[in-house]
């Protein structure tokens, strides 16, 4: 079954849909302008940056993600990536519109032109979720885990899921799966536990496919380290040429070129915003407007990250490190506004010019926390074989209240399959999640007790 090829082709008719609906609103746009015929002085302009408007359109949408799969997506998520994309698109239409001033392009046709494609672009994605909705919706799920305890961190995941894509039909252990195999009947969907044992998971997938049944099949190190794996022939021998986690001397190389040039033309667009905050932090709050702190970079070298102060002056002079939780009191209220933007990042942008950080990248992390993952999580300094990031794979794809385990698999993945374009990709979704709130709350409570003993 070449699901890959589907893919592609899934992509293409969505992107020639898209190329339509945009040309489409832009010439209903100036139908309604023009009542008695469209002068040729105006149309012009249209049909000569059309070329490079679809062009535009066609790869801010892919790095917004949005010709992967509606399936199983937040509706209102994929809907707020579309708005954000659009109005993206809409400032590339102005730009280019006044770099051919030359011509008429009616500014009410743009703004209405951009309206209509907004409106017609969410529409198309709103009726792709609900058909996926309706044949694929309110999948029954088996989780097979170790014991309770392991199967409620899961059922919790579930829950908090974009509604109506899963349903928690039970929890069964792998023994207790073999023993009664007539469990899987009123199920669709079977998903495993990282816990597992190699043995246990190979088995419930042996199960699970022999009688017709998705496996969800949450990766350890070992099965992440194998993504992305070239295959090769010796002799009639089938093998996998796993290679370390890093990045090649070039790829290094084109990666710092980029940290380079956009980091300095980012310290140039927000330095007035820079110079704001570097007055408000102190205002607000007694104590310097940046915080300083050692961090672990790349081959575990320590490095000074700068951040604009977020908590009350020696917020852990009592506590000790701890991490920031979601109702956490030391943290100020310009501190909170400026977590849910990823304001007080900003001065990171000189850490980047300086070599210190990537503008993506696993995020760095203090060596107290690093050496208690580490207790538990045995891969997680491979998060260090790169150098750490402003923003990640961890932070576009989960929040900051997620596990240390969870985003050390976003990490790995991310180094696995780095690219360029990965990067970009990275970067456009992260001022996506600069307007979902949700995404920058703290660690919870009773996330923080188990973390900071671990």
């Amino acid at each position: 079954m070449n699901t890959s090829g589907d893919s592609i082709v899934k992509k293409i008719l969505w992107m020639a849909l898209d190329l339509a609906i945009l040309y489409g609103s832009f010439m209903l746009a100036y139908v309604l302008r023009f009542h008695h015929g469209i002068p040729p002085e105006n149309l012009d302009p249209f049909f000569f940056l059309a070329p490079w408007v679809g062009a535009a359109a066609l790869l801010i949408f892919y790095f917004f993600d949005l010709y992967a799969t509606t399936a199983r997506k937040h509706l209102v998520q994929m809907l707020q990536s579309v708005i954000v994309s659009e109005a993206l698109l809409a400032l590339v239409i102005m730009a280019l519109s006044f770099w051919g001033r030359g011509f008429a392009f009616p500014r009410t046709v743009i703004f209405l032109g951009m309206f209509l494609e907004t409106i017609l672009a969410m529409s198309a994605r709103v009726v792709a979720w609900s058909t996926h909705w309706m044949t694929s919706g309110k999948r029954r799920v088996l989780i097979v885990s170790t014991g309770s305890l392991d199967a409620a961190r899961y059922r919790e995941k579930l829950a908090r899921h974009a509604p109506g894509w899963f349903a928690v039909a039970g929890t069964a252990t792998a023994d207790q799966l073999e023993k009664e195999p007539d469990i899987l009947d009123d199920v669709d969907v079977l998903l495993l536990s990282p816990r597992l044992s190699r043995e246990h998971k190979e088995f419930v997938l042996r199960v699970g496919v022999r009688c017709g049944k998705e496996v969800l099949l949450v990766p350890d190190a070992y099965e992440l380290f194998l993504a992305g794996t070239q295959w090769q022939q010796i002799d009639d021998l089938l093998v996998l040429s796993v290679t370390p986690p890093t990045l090649s001397p070039f790829q290094r190389s084109v990666k710092r070129l980029m940290d380079v040039v956009a980091s300095a033309v980012l310290i140039m667009l927000t330095s007035p915003l820079m110079i704001l905050l570097f007055v408000l932090v102190p205002l607000t709050s007694p104590g310097p407007a940046l915080y300083r702190q050692e961090r672990l970079g790349e081959r575990r070298k320590p490095f000074v990250l700068y951040k604009f102060r977020s908590m009350v002056r020696d917020a852990e002079k009592l506590t000790g490190p701890v991490l920031a939780s979601e109702d956490d009191p030391r943290i100020t209220p310009l501190g909170r506004l400026m977590r849910s933007t990823r304001l007080d990042e900003l001065p990171q942008l000189f850490n980047v010019l300086k070599g210190d950080m990537s503008l993506v990248g696993p995020r760095p992390e203090r060596r107290h926390f690093v050496e208690q993952f580490e207790q538990d999580l045995p891969h997680y300094g491979y998060r260090m074989a790169v150098k750490p990031g402003i923003t990640g794979l961890a932070q576009v794809m989960a929040n900051y209240s997620t596990t240390a385990e969870d985003k050390l698999r976003y990490d790995l993945l991310y180094i696995r399959n780095y690219s360029i374009l990965l990067d970009i990709k990275i970067l456009f979704q992260t001022l996506a999640i600069l307007f979902r709130r949700d995404r920058s709350a703290g660690v919870r409570r009773e996330e923080v007790s188990k973390e900071a003993v671990r």
